[in-house]
């Protein structure tokens, strides 16, 4: 689903009970002020991904407060990492104040007691996640939630949510279970890599490399994909993706080359491609030199372009 509340289709003496009670739908027992509980344009919508969902909430002036009661009332079984949207947010919570503003995170964990607020027409983007698959000590998420920014994977982390937004409905079935697993590995990863660089060393392993190389087999016609293009996409440093990929053994440029020479053999055996030029060819797959491309691909295959080509088009015996 996507839009579960939109004031402008309730008469104004109705809106303010139902903004209410429509955003009190969507959370944990919390108590809810709204500057302008009667506007027109309050609107709050939700998309589901696998176990993961998304609540956004457009909404004039709002302040929550979760109390040590109302979580002993209603306990909550998931996490939240949420981006604000639009307008500068306020929370508070393990004695901790940070102000958020558009495109920056903060974590919230509905077991304990917490405040919220925006003052101006404002916007946030709430990833909950179930929080038993995070796995996560709850000294470890006190500590990371104070110096979230500290990760190298915050810029990601907003852009995902950003981007898991963007997708809605669109998106389902298989599509929708895998982006769930991939929200899971990334907040673990952002956690433990906020706490400290050692600990969360292997979390950003198993969440960052499997990106890392499907963003490069989406990229290898690209002849200006490098380590730099690389870490700028996935929002961390040149420094720490070599030091990712060294770690598991994964010589980053080798890999490139040669999945580029791969995918450049199996058009050259393509019937339908023998009237390209294999410059032409190389070119498809990055190679923007034709002489390094052909002393590349005979290194690793034992023959030159042109003869694999010849070979390829011979009939079997």
């Amino acid at each position: 689903m996507a839009v579960v509340f939109h004031s402008a289709e309730l008469p104004r003496g109705d809106r303010a009970d139902a903004t209410h009670s429509a955003f009190l739908d969507q959370i944990w027992p919390t108590t809810v002020r709204l500057t302008d509980a009667c506007a027109a344009d309050s609107i709050l919508e939700t998309w589901d991904f696998g176990r993961t969902s998304i609540f956004q909430s457009h909404l004039t002036g709002l302040f929550l407060n979760r109390s040590r009661r109302q979580v002993r009332d209603g306990p909550s079984e998931v996490l939240t990492i949420a981006r604000q949207h639009r307008d500068i947010g306020h929370h508070e919570q393990f004695g901790v104040q940070h102000t958020v503003s558009p495109g920056e995170l903060m974590v919230v964990d509905m077991n304990e007691p917490y405040e919220f607020h925006w003052s101006e027409r404002g916007s946030s983007q709430a990833l909950y996640l179930p929080i038993a698959e995070i796995g996560m000590p709850r000294d470890v998420v006190v500590a990371a939630a104070a110096r979230l920014p500290a990760s190298p994977l915050y810029g990601l982390m907003s852009a995902h949510i950003r981007d898991l937004v963007a997708a809605g409905d669109r998106v389902g079935g298989s599509a929708a279970d895998t982006l769930s697993d991939a929200s899971v590995d990334l907040t673990r990863a952002l956690l433990a890599s906020a706490y400290g660089a050692e600990y969360g060393r292997a979390a950003m392993h198993d969440a960052l490399l499997p990106r890392i190389r499907g963003y490069i087999r989406r990229h290898l016609a690209d002849p200006e994909l490098s380590p730099a293009t690389i870490a700028r996409a996935h929002d961390i440093s040149v420094r720490t993706l070599l030091r990712l990929c060294a770690a598991a053994e994964f010589g980053l440029e080798q890999w490139i080359t040669t999945h580029r020479l791969d995918g450049a053999r199996a058009e050259l055996a393509r019937p339908e491609l023998r009237g390209l030029p294999v410059a032409v060819i190389a070119r498809r797959w990055g190679f923007t030199n034709p002489s390094h491309f052909g002393r590349r691909f005979r290194e690793l295959y034992g023959l030159t372009p042109g003869a694999w080509r010849r070979l390829a088009a011979e009939p079997p015996p």
